[in-house]
């Protein structure tokens, strides 16, 4: 496998370009922050062999669940842990977070795997609902983040291909 960039999501100064990865696939989790619109959602990947995930921040989450095209901000890598530590809507822990939950408004509405091959990339949930997008680049953005502080994000359009 080529070699993966690693970009944490705390470097203010580079991104990751989803459009620009190798080929990939494993696991994915659908986080909801209770303190944010519940409309938005974050997805975390898995990362290859490394021990992070991949963070992308979807701007309309039941649009995204139709398969329609959505804006997506790329939050780079964060510990691969957090994939899995957040509650589940029945408010008990995921059962692979070991007790830990990284923020207490976080909940994993979904879970499956995921594949990229550029441009496309697909999700298969675990309820038997299958994705497919086209990853198009839209742009650098300079983002403020009110936890974090300055940073550098990659933005792009989710299309959505019956």
């Amino acid at each position: 496998m080529e070699k993966l960039p690693i970009i944490l999501g705390t470097d203010p100064e580079r991104t990751i370009r989803i459009d620009k990865l190798p080929p990939m696939k494993g696991e994915f989790t659908v986080h909801i922050h209770q303190s944010e619109s519940e409309r938005n959602a974050h997805v975390k990947l898995e990362y290859g062999d490394t021990p992070y995930c991949l963070s992308l921040y979807i701007f309309n989450y039941p649009k995204f669940l139709k398969n329609q095209t959505v804006k997506i901000r790329n939050y780079d890598l964060w510990e691969k842990w957090i994939m899995w530590s957040a509650k589940l809507p029945d408010g008990k822990p995921h059962p692979k977070s070991d007790g830990k939950i990284y923020r207490p408004d976080a909940v994993i509405v979904g879970e499956g795997t995921y594949e990229l091959e550029t441009p496309f990339i697909s999700f298969r949930y675990k309820d038997g609902k299958f994705l497919t997008f086209r990853v198009e680049f839209y742009r650098y953005l300079r983002y403020y983040s009110p936890k974090y502080g300055d940073s550098f994000r990659s933005k792009f359009w989710f299309v959505g291909i019956e």
